[in-house]
């Protein structure tokens, strides 16, 4: 009984320490921060090119620079880089000009006027006006990145021939929560303690780099990279868990909640029209822990109402279900993404 007793207290102290471990580090991967000493740091360059963005340098890959056709822009979700589009982004050079952008402070790409969405769909468009992309454009963007797609078609409808929706963010996932007890929708926090008001997109040149501090990210990649290259997972690994990464202190804002709100109270502005629009989402999505409003379950069916709902976005639109796939289905399912896009091309006339 004593042993059983002792154990009991050894157990429960090894699982607290754990916990604190596991929260230190979750919170070390989102903003670990502290002063680092980057001199010390060995530079792995950037495997793209760098183009001088009004004052700034972005960062892209590219494939099939000399193909004819519409150029293939690809945005990258949150936290992620433009690398993580090194699965589909050589098959689609083989029949298209594509190029995929580490948006402002992240990968290679520097801070530039900031991480606010409209100011990132701006300064992509200069990016690509720089390297002699000329429309027309077909956008695609995963996560977080479909949210920039939508914002850069509306923007520059007239320059943009399709869009392809890799699981898209949709903006009520961040605006929206239910509650069980309710039995209805409700907003929220993030959406409550939104700004009044969107900066306005700065398109004169950076005069000079905004100070900025660093931290120290860490990212367990378990087998999330096994189909990439041994120097693609070089770069991953020096980017997240070698390279400090940098933040512009007190400035750094994407207006997620604004421009989201935004979008849900003026759903017409951001509908595509009859551009060509494929939705493709991830079939093998886990259930996840939920909490104290919804279960697991109930986020689960939600998160495939709202893909679906994104198929409203144009006139012309499909769904795709990557049968095989999470939510990073251009690395769980490559192939179907750049199927997709080829089929999209060959369906356009222009």
């Amino acid at each position: 009984m004593r042993f059983n007793k002792t154990f009991g207290i050894i157990f429960l102290m090894i699982f607290i320490i754990s916990c604190k471990e596991k929260s230190i580090k979750t919170k070390n991967e989102k903003k670990a921060i502290s002063q680092i000493d980057t001199t010390t740091t060995t530079n792995l360059n950037a495997p793209g090119k760098l183009y001088d963005v009004k004052g700034h340098k972005m960062h892209a890959l590219i494939e099939g620079e000399n193909q004819l056709g519409p150029t293939v822009i690809f945005f990258h979700g949150a936290g992620d880089i433009a690398l993580n589009w090194n699965l589909v982004l050589p098959e689609v050079g083989q029949f298209a000009k594509a190029i995929a952008i580490d948006l402002a402070g992240e990968g290679w790409s520097e801070h530039g006027h900031g991480m606010a969405l409209n100011q990132q769909v701006f300064d992509t468009h200069e990016l690509l006006k720089k390297a002699n992309f000329a429309p027309p454009y077909i956008v695609v963007g995963h996560s977080l990145g479909g949210i920039l797609a939508n914002l850069f078609a509306t923007e520059y409808k007239k320059e943009v021939v399709g869009v392809v929706l890799v699981d898209a963010t949709h903006p009520d996932v961040v605006l929206k929560i239910y509650n069980k007890d309710q039995k209805k929708m409700e907003w929220k926090k993030m959406r409550l303690i939104a700004k009044s008001s969107i900066p306005q997109v700065i398109k004169t040149p950076l005069k000079s780099a905004k100070k900025t501090s660093s931290y120290q990210f860490s990212r367990n990649f378990g087998d999330k990279l096994i189909k990439f290259s041994d120097r693609d997972k070089k770069l991953f690994n020096w980017i997240y868990n070698q390279r400090p990464w940098t933040y512009v202190k007190g400035e750094e804002n994407t207006y997620e909640a604004e421009i989201f709100q935004k979008m849900f109270q003026n759903k017409g502005e951001y509908h595509l029209g009859n551009i060509p629009l494929v939705v493709i989402s991830g079939g093998q999505k886990g259930l996840k822990e939920g909490d104290q409003n919804w279960s697991g379950e109930q986020l689960f069916n939600h998160s495939k109402s709202l893909q679906k709902d994104l198929l409203n976005l144009s006139s012309i639109s499909k769904q795709i279900i990557g049968t095989h796939s999470g939510h990073n289905i251009h690395i769980d399912e490559p192939e179907i993404v750049s199927k997709a896009i080829k089929e999209l091309i060959n369906s356009l006339e222009y």
